[in-house]
């Protein structure tokens, strides 16, 4: 995560730097030649122009120092809290409020079909509303839609990223994110059936270390197909600290 930070940093100076010093600083590289009997022909740019103006004249100068400190720091601090509300309202209406029964039997399903490959042979049972993979039950959590919840509160209310683009992502995260559950699944369950380790190491402490390493590969995959998001989210982490200071 820190080399994200780092890159996110570096993008964030970019996209803040000032133009017109690095065009001063250009020019005053650049070695100029002038003859009596040729005319000085100067081309200004835009911004150039707009630059010059202000600093030329001081009363449109106050032009450039109109808005309001309290107002930019109002407009961040709501923003931030924007953001915060409605990723909190996403993740818990999409964790808490459907029923994930589908979900816990096609997860239980293709674990079986996958173990019974492997040649262990392993059935799944439905006891009322309750998914078994063997004697193991499978409960929600096993399916990750914790993490898929998550990843919805946090980039569905991103700013000025098309609902396409949003999709897209989403769809594919969820995908990848699946595949590998089923994967760690498995992994768990035949180093428990095989005798390697105990239930009570391959249930949490494995099961744990195998959800942060999926977690991080989700969150690289995110700054590949969305990384509007990382500038965001490190916008949001500059505007706070500004705002508190």
């Amino acid at each position: 995560m820190w080399f994200l930070c780092i890159e996110a940093y570096f993008l964030f100076l970019a996209k803040h730097h000032n133009y017109f010093e690095v065009s001063i600083f250009l020019l005053r590289k650049i070695p100029l030649t002038m003859k009596k009997t040729n005319p000085i022909k100067i081309k200004i740019c835009a911004n150039s122009a707009i630059f010059n103006k202000y600093k030329a004249d001081a009363i449109n100068n106050s032009r450039m120092l109109s808005t309001n400190p309290s107002e930019t720091v109002n407009h961040q601090l709501w923003n931030l809290v924007v953001y915060l509300a409605a990723a909190t309202i996403i993740i818990v209406v999409v964790y808490y409020i459907p029923n994930y029964f589908f979900l816990e039997k096609a997860v239980a399903h293709n674990s079986a079909l996958l173990l019974n490959s492997l040649g262990i042979d392993v059935e799944t049972k439905i006891v009322s509303e309750n998914v078994f993979l063997a004697n193991v039950k499978i409960v929600k959590d096993c399916t990750g839609v914790q993490v898929v919840a998550v990843f919805l509160g946090l980039l569905l209310p991103v700013p000025l990223v098309s609902w396409k683009k949003k999709l897209v992502t989403l769809l594919f995260l969820s995908t990848i994110l699946y595949g590998a559950n089923i994967l760690r699944i498995v992994l768990e369950f035949s180093l428990f059936y095989l005798k390697i380790l105990p239930w009570n190491l391959v249930h949490y402490p494995l099961s744990l270390l195998l959800g942060v390493i999926g977690v991080f590969f989700l969150l690289i995959m995110t700054d590949r197909l969305m990384p509007q998001f990382k500038d965001f989210l490190f916008s949001l982490l500059a505007n706070k600290f500004r705002i508190f200071e």
